[in-house]
């Protein structure tokens, strides 16, 4: 599991959020969307990933699964208190400002890269091995607004109204993800690799809230033949989901049915470059027209909890 992950890979992950944010803007932490069409960005599923490789692995005494771009509290603050060290901080603390021991020890830094820039002036970008695309909505969400009061009142003795919180009624949203060791040769571990998979279904899942309640669905992820360097396009598009959106949370089905035939359609062009490809889906999803047993391509299936 130590060693390097040689072969590239490309997929999809999809999550679905039912009256919560699956991404809120920094200006009035409104879903975001382009003119309602609700989108989100790939820093909202990598956080969940980090989120979850810093609680489930994470060792700081022996610096072992590190996650380097993840919020850490300052030495001097109070835990109630939001203070948090700078990233030239976390270089020198953790690291002795000795950037082969960072990425040695940092599990996130290998997986996705990241711009390292310190004040004493080292500076140094890596262009990470796993790319997420922005997730786009598939089914139509809605934005729902809902104004919140206060349980104190104003002078007049009329409840306040302390704000607004806005969410989506209903949304499927798809990403695109790109493995490709060879952007970094030997960077990326296939431990790392497997906890990335754990990572974004898991962590996915971990993050609930009132406004965040989104659910992991499905990871699909193609693995090409030993030495094949090649990127099918985005796939996210071309997936259907045949599931009725939901404007009443009481009608929401048990299933979540995506087909797949255009992607299948766009895989067979690449047949012979597909080694195999795996599917991990939540067992509220349901496939439709794709590969079948006795197609040329080798298709596993997993449930969440064999991962």
């Amino acid at each position: 599991m130590n060693e390097s992950v040689e072969n590239m890979y490309q997929g999809l992950f999809v999550t679905e959020t039912v009256l919560g944010n699956p991404n809120g803007s920094f200006v009035n932490n409104e879903p975001r969307n382009i003119d309602g069409r609700v989108f989100t960005t790939d820093k909202c599923i990598k956080y969940n990933i980090r989120n979850y490789l810093y609680q489930e692995y994470e060792d700081t005494e022996n610096l072992e699964n590190f996650v380097f771009f993840y919020p850490r509290k300052s030495k001097n603050a109070e835990e109630y208190q939001a203070s948090y060290m700078t990233k030239t901080n976390v270089f020198k603390e953790y690291f002795d400002n000795d950037f082969d021991k960072l990425i040695k020890s940092c599990v996130d830094a290998r997986i996705f890269g990241g711009t390292f820039s310190f004040k004493q002036g080292q500076e140094k970008s890596i262009y990470g091995p796993v790319q997420l695309s922005y997730g786009l909505d598939l089914i139509g969400a809605d934005i729902v607004n809902h104004r919140m009061g206060t349980p104190f009142s104003s002078d007049e003795g009329k409840q306040k109204t302390t704000g607004e919180k806005r969410v989506v009624d209903h949304a499927v949203i798809a990403y695109d993800i790109t493995v490709n060791p060879n952007v970094s040769p030997g960077l990326l571990k296939e431990e790392d690799l497997e906890k990335f998979k754990r990572g974004i279904i898991r962590g996915t899942n971990l993050r609930k809230s009132t406004s965040k309640s989104t659910d992991a669905k499905l990871l699909m992820l193609a693995k090409f033949v030993d030495g094949k360097t090649l990127n099918l396009g985005e796939l996210k598009h071309l997936m259907n989901v045949k599931s009725k959106k939901i404007t009443d949370p009481e009608e929401r089905s048990n299933e979540l049915i995506l087909d797949l035939k255009d992607i299948k359609n766009k895989l067979d062009n690449f047949e012979e470059e597909i080694d195999e490809i795996d599917i991990y889906k939540d067992e509220s999803v349901k496939i439709q027209n794709f590969y079948e047993q006795d197609d040329n391509v080798q298709v596993k299936e997993y449930g969440f909890h064999e991962l």
